[in-house]
């Protein structure tokens, strides 16, 4: 199926935000110009994309954890030991399944990333079978960003 000029342009935003490719090699993979995936980036600031994401995911967990500590602390001082009572450790529990939930959720470019890795060890074991492996992949991507099941 082929992508639309959009599709395109979010698939090759998804690419470089993973630091797998550089413009040229998603020019080349998407089928379009390198000016084109050029003006793509500048336009959508994806340098500045690219350092939020790899600090906020960073961020966002330190501040849960300071958040955990914190909450223990105070359930501490309160009681003079660290039994909460019921509403406490609903609190507690939830960000512990906040913090769980951070530390593995991934994102799509996450898995792009693992998809061309693997690739690449198939390809060195057999070329022929990489060459389909990756086809079916990039058909599973495509399939992914129609159903829009990522988490960013």
């Amino acid at each position: 199926m082929k992508q639309t000029r959009q599709q395109q342009r979010e698939v090759a935003q998804l690419l470089y935000l993973s630091g797998s490719l550089r413009q040229k090699e998603i020019a080349l993979k998407l089928g379009v110009s390198e000016n084109t995936v050029s003006r793509w980036a500048k336009a959508d600031n994806w340098d500045t994309l690219k350092t939020n994401l790899l600090t906020a995911k960073k961020q966002r967990l330190s501040e849960l954890y300071n958040e955990l500590k914190e909450f223990n602390r105070m359930i501490a001082e309160k009681d003079g030991y660290k039994v909460a009572d019921s509403k406490e450790a609903d609190a507690r529990r939830k960000l512990i399944t906040d913090i769980k939930e951070l530390e593995t959720k991934y994102s799509l470019a996450q898995t792009i990333t693992i998809g061309e890795d693997f690739c690449e060890f198939v390809k060195q074991v057999d070329y022929t079978l990489a060459e389909r492996v990756m086809e079916l992949y990039n058909g599973f991507i495509n399939n992914k960003i129609e159903e829009n099941k990522w988490q960013e």
